[in-house]
């Protein structure tokens, strides 16, 4: 066990760090330390439509805490967000990019340590808003964009309500709730993304 965490620490120190590559056709293997000193190693490959990937994460005493396999398409390289606010830092794997729209593998990082949380995760930016919500705000066309609100209880990650944002021939825009929460109201989630 003891020769396996020192070429595992061999490895991790010869990768690059995702957050500072640049996508130049494929991927190279990266790394990724968290604020708490856990470690995600991505691994990438050529696959059966994009590139084949995998994520092992350890624990800072060398312990396995997740490994899990992906498909990407992407042209970006995972990142580090605390979405939720809970101050541990959330895995965050682009799979696939459109024109703008990326869909994510989410890990979510808690008390309990890792958990996928979502594979269809999509938007051109996620970013916390209160502790325990965060939006993915997405574009369907040049006037139109949705932002979806989700709340994660540490086990399952819930789609609290969505809306709607239209924009007219002046650039003018108008925000509407689409589905979801009432108790919070429309105008708590469309003051979260309109003050952007």
């Amino acid at each position: 066990m003891i020769e396996l965490f020192f070429a595992l620490t061999l490895q991790v120190v010869d990768l690059p760090a995702c957050d500072a590559l640049e996508y130049e056709g494929t991927h190279v293997d990266c790394v990724l330390v968290t604020e708490s000193g856990d470690t995600v190693v991505f691994g990438f490959e050529p696959g059966e439509w994009g590139e084949a990937g995998t994520l092992t994460i350890t624990g800072t005493e060398g312990n396995a805490l997740l490994s899990e396999t992906f498909e990407t398409e992407s042209f970006f390289y995972p990142s580090l967000a605390d979405l939720d606010g809970d101050g541990g830092q959330d895995i965050l794997v682009p799979l696939i990019t459109g024109n703008v729209n990326t869909e994510y593998l989410l890990i979510m990082s808690g008390e309990a340590g890792y958990v996928v949380a979502s594979r269809e995760v999509s938007g051109y930016g996620l970013d916390p808003v209160v502790p325990g919500l965060f939006v993915a705000q997405a574009r369907s066309s040049a006037i139109e964009h949705f932002a979806s609100f989700y709340t994660w209880n540490g086990e399952a990650l819930d789609l609290e309500a969505s809306v709607s944002i239209t924009f007219d021939d002046n650039g003018n825009s108008t925000c509407t709730l689409a589905t979801g929460a009432v108790g919070r109201g429309e105008e708590f989630y469309c003051d979260a993304v309109m003050s952007e």
